[in-house]
C-alpha cells in the first residue's frame, strides 16, 4: 500500500512537471531587440491591463518615474499593485496603452537585456538548498567571495551570516527553512545587490517582519535604493515617508500621486489608507 501511494504520487508530481515543461507561451523575446544600459526612467501610458479579457485588473494607468526615484506603491488588496510591477520587467504584456522604460516601449526591448538589469523581491523569496553564498550569487554566479561579502554587508546579512556553522559556506535547507524571515529577506536583498539592477522592485517584503528585523531589512532597503529606480510595494508607514514618490492605487486606477505630506493634506482615500495602516 505504502510502495503504491508512493508511485501514484510520482506519477501525478511526473505529470505537472511534463505540463510546465511543455507549457509555451506567446510572449515575444524580441531577441536582437533594443539593447542599452538602463538609467531607470519609467513611464505608463494610458494602461490597461487584466489577466482576463472581461476582468480588468488596471484601468488608465499614467504615470512618470524618473531614474533614481524611489517609489511607494499603496492600496489596498486587490488594488493591482503587484499586477503594475509585473508589466515593468514583461512578466505580462498590456492590453492597452504603453510602458516604457527610458522612453522605449517594453516590448521593443530585448527581453534579456531588459529583465538582466531588473531585479524584484518577492514577499516569500525561494531560496535553494545550497550554500549562503552560492544563494547570494545566484543571477552572477561568476562572482568573487569579496563581491558576495559585500554585497552581504550592504545587506545587513554579515553578522548572522557569520554565526552560521559554517558561515557563507552553510547549506541551508529548501526555500531557505532554516532561516528566519527577516533573514531570507537579506539574503535576497543581497541577492539583487550583487546583482547591480538598475530597477529594484520590492514586493511587500516586511510584511511578516518584527519590528527589530524591520529596522535591519530598512537600513537595507535604503542602501539597495541608492543610485537605481526602485518601486516599494509596502503598508509600512516608515517605507512610505522615505519615498520619492507614492502612488495610490484603487480598483485598479491610479487615485493619486504625489509625496506623502501633500497625499495626506489633499487626498481621503490616502489618508483613510494611513490611518488603517496607523
Amino acid at each position: 500500500l505504502f510502495s503504491f501511494s508512493q508511485v501514484s504520487s510520482g506519477m501525478a508530481s511526473a505529470a505537472r512537471i511534463l505540463q510546465l515543461i511543455n507549457l509555451e507561451t506567446d510572449l515575444d523575446q524580441n531577441v536582437g531587440g533594443h539593447a542599452a544600459p538602463i538609467s531607470g526612467a519609467v513611464r505608463f501610458a494610458g494602461v490597461d491591463f487584466g489577466y482576463n479579457d472581461d476582468q480588468p485588473v488596471l484601468q488608465q494607468l499614467s504615470f512618470d518615474i524618473k531614474p533614481g526615484q524611489t517609489v511607494a506603491i499603496v492600496g489596498q488588496t486587490g488594488s493591482g499593485k503587484t499586477s503594475l510591477t509585473r508589466l515593468i520587467n514583461r512578466i505580462f504584456d498590456t492590453q492597452r496603452g504603453q510602458v516604457l522604460v527610458d522612453g522605449v516601449d517594453v516590448r521593443d526591448w530585448d527581453l534579456e537585456s531588459l529583465r538582466r538589469q531588473i531585479a524584484v523581491i518577492e514577499q516569500d523569496p525561494f531560496l535553494f538548498s545550497r550554500s549562503v553564498a552560492e544563494n547570494i550569487a545566484f543571477g552572477r554566479p561568476e562572482a568573487s567571495r569579496e563581491d558576495v561579502v559585500a554585497a552581504a554587508h550592504a545587506a545587513q546579512a554579515h553578522d548572522f551570516i557569520l554565526e552560521l556553522p559554517e558561515g557563507y559556506d552553510t547549506v541551508i535547507g529548501e526555500r531557505g527553512v532554516t532561516l528566519s524571515g527577516g533573514q531570507r529577506q537579506r539574503l535576497a536583498i543581497a541577492r539583487a545587490l550583487l546583482t547591480d539592477p538598475r530597477i529594484l522592485i520590492l514586493d511587500d517584503s516586511t510584511s511578516a517582519i518584527d519590528s527589530a528585523t524591520e529596522d535591519r531589512i530598512q537600513r537595507a532597503m535604503v542602501q539597495a535604493a541608492k543610485g537605481r529606480t526602485t518601486l516599494l510595494i509596502t503598508h509600512r508607514l516608515s517605507q512610505i515617508r522615505w519615498a520619492d514618490l507614492v502612488l495610490v492605487l484603487r480598483g485598479g486606477r491610479l487615485e493619486a500621486a504625489g509625496r506623502h505630506d501633500d497625499l495626506l493634506a489633499t487626498c481621503a482615500p490616502y489618508r483613510r489608507l494611513f490611518a488603517r495602516a496607523g
